[in-house]
């Protein structure tokens, strides 16, 4: 009996989890759910990611209103990062593009302000990042996505550039 109802429930499990979207494609945003650029300034503490409109460019700022926050990223595309601009950085923030244009490995510290990295990438379909705040994996609920202030489903995510 017990070999019967094994048997009876697997076609209906695989038949279930071929409707289920791949964890793959779960963690993969599309490049509407950031458009449009947010009020940085004014919003909570976070990661913002975003494009603006008519712009090629893709932006990644946070903002820490309140006590001071560290904001760690490492971002990976199979593309190149080009045109990397810093934002508002002060002493001690740094953005580093590595392993022959990659990656790119961002460190802010920051105390009631906004911090940010502005870029390109060329030749590449996707924007892979990991991200932190005060050393630990951001939570989804402090990750904006575009003027919306969408969520991703994860952290770390894919960005479809």
């Amino acid at each position: 009996m017990r070999n019967l109802l094994v048997a009876s429930l697997f076609p209906l499990c695989a038949v279930a989890l071929a409707f289920l979207p791949s964890a793959a494609s779960a963690q993969s945003v599309s490049p509407e759910t950031a458009v449009g650029t947010p009020d940085v300034d004014g919003g909570p503490t976070g990661w913002y990611l975003f494009r603006g409109n008519g712009d090629d460019g893709i932006h990644l700022h946070t903002h820490g209103p309140g006590a001071e926050h560290d904001f760690v990223g490492i971002l990976r595309t199979s593309g190149t990062f080009d045109n990397v601009t810093p934002v508002r950085l002060e002493r001690g923030d740094n953005v580093q593009v590595l392993d022959g244009g990659h990656e790119l490995a961002i460190h802010f510290h920051t105390y009631d302000y906004t911090d940010g990295v502005d870029f390109v990438i060329r030749g590449g379909e996707r924007l892979r990042l990991n991200l932190e705040l005060d050393g630990q994996e951001t939570p989804t609920s402090e990750i904006y996505l575009g003027e919306d202030l969408h969520n991703p489903a994860h952290d770390p995510f894919t960005f479809k550039v």
